[in-house]
């Protein structure tokens, strides 16, 4: 499902990741553990297209995304479920429309979405929360519905940022279970933590572990793993016409809030001018002018005042 290959980033001048390769296969849950400045976000910020490298490749579905043109980023990412290390909620929505947004932006009907939400939201956190709007919840409660709408679907790929980060052993013990949860229904998973504890967690639960150091994988070969073949149909690589076939039927009208993942900066959905991430590819999508009307318009269809 993922391959990233001599994958190399530069912060602020300075080496994040140097040479990276790893992959993850559909049905597999990789756990990338390393203490904290070990590249392990920027990592993860790749290989959910969030981030360009500055060298090497990124593989989905057999296409190196690394090459891709701005515009065709928001097919890749809305099939991508991304929890950032803050999880980057839009306050004043509710806790089930948060997570419904990821459903909305891959052009699922509002009543699937709303059902498929809500039976996430009671795996992962708890179903009392779904009319709370999001701002009103601690920062352990939004990380846990962030992850939610990472894990809704579940989309083909999940890459998790610390998603235990803070949390008790309870919490643990449900996070370990969604993430299983989702490669068991045929999701590649790929989390990183600075946890070692979690991380055994995970691998007692039959992940697959390799250590980050010094934003390189500790003791990895030359070549690293070997990708499995995936038959994926010929897809145009400049507008990636019928890209999200592999995964599903495209939404009839993109939604341009899949441009942004799912970290959505509450400026960005509100249609307000942000700064770009560093190196993150900052050119901007045809579809991307209409991210403001394009939430009110969800909004409208959930509250009724719209016909779906």
């Amino acid at each position: 499902m993922i391959w990233l290959e001599g994958v190399s980033y530069l912060r602020a001048g300075s080496p994040a990741l140097g040479d990276v390769t790893l992959g993850v296969s559909c049905g597999e849950l990789l756990v990338v553990q390393g203490p904290t400045g070990s590249g392990k976000s920027s990592l993860l910020a790749v290989a959910a297209g969030v981030l360009a490298p500055d060298s090497g490749a990124v593989w989905i579905a057999d296409h190196n995304i690394a090459g891709l043109q701005a515009s065709s980023l928001p097919y890749v990412r809305r099939n991508v479920g991304y929890l950032p290390p803050e999880p980057l909620l839009i306050p004043d929505e509710t806790v089930l429309e948060n997570i419904m947004l990821a459903l909305a932006v891959r052009g699922q009907p509002i009543d699937s979405a709303e059902a498929d939400a809500r039976e996430t939201l009671a795996m992962v956190a708890d179903s009392a929360w779904e009319n709370r709007p999001a701002r009103s919840l601690s920062t352990g409660q939004q990380r846990l519905v962030a992850l939610a709408r990472a894990l809704v679907g579940p989309p083909p790929l999940v890459v998790v940022d610390e998603p235990a980060s803070g949390m008790g052993g309870d919490d643990r013990d449900g996070i370990v279970r969604a993430l299983v949860w989702a490669r068991e229904r045929g999701c590649a998973v790929l989390c990183a933590t600075s946890d070692p504890s979690f991380a055994q967690m995970l691998v007692d639960a039959g992940g697959r572990q390799v250590h980050l150091e010094g934003g390189r994988i500790a003791g990895a070969p030359a070549i690293g793993l070997v990708p499995a073949p995936v038959d994926f149909p010929e897809m145009d690589m400049g507008t990636l016409t019928g890209f999200a076939s592999p995964f599903g039927p495209p939404p009839a009208t993109p939604t341009p809030l899949a441009s942004l993942g799912l970290a959505i900066p509450p400026a960005m959905v509100r249609g307000e001018q942000s700064s770009p991430a560093p190196h993150a590819t900052s050119e901007r999508g045809p579809e991307d002018a209409d991210s403001a009307e394009a939430i009110r318009s969800f909004d409208r269809r959930s509250s009724g005042e719209e016909s779906s």
